[in-house]
C-alpha cells in the first residue's frame, strides 16, 4: 500500500512539474494564467481563440445570447 501512494505522489509531483513547464515556456498559457489571477478570465487569449469553437460556453459573468432565446424573447408578447 505504501509503494501504491507513494508512486501516485510521484505521477503528481512530475505532472505539477510538467504544467508549470508548460506555463512558464508556452506564452498564451502564461497570459491565461495572469488573466485568471487578476479575475479576468474572460481577457485570456485561449478564451478567446476557443470562444468561436465553442459559442455555447460562456462566463458566469458573459452569459452568451443563444438564437433560441433572442427567438423566444422577440415573439413574447409585450406587457
Amino acid at each position: 500500500m505504501e509503494q501504491g501512494s507513494r508512486s501516485l505522489l510521484v505521477i503528481l509531483c512530475v505532472a505539477l512539474l510538467l504544467g508549470a513547464v508548460v506555463v512558464g515556456v508556452h506564452p498564451a498559457y502564461r497570459k491565461a494564467l495572469v488573466s485568471i489571477a487578476k479575475g479576468q478570465p474572460a481577457e485570456s487569449p485561449i478564451w478567446k481563440a476557443n470562444k468561436d469553437y465553442y459559442p455555447d460556453v460562456s462566463l458566469p459573468d458573459a452569459p452568451a445570447a443563444s438564437p433560441a432565446a433572442e427567438t423566444s424573447a422577440e415573439t413574447a408578447p409585450a406587457i
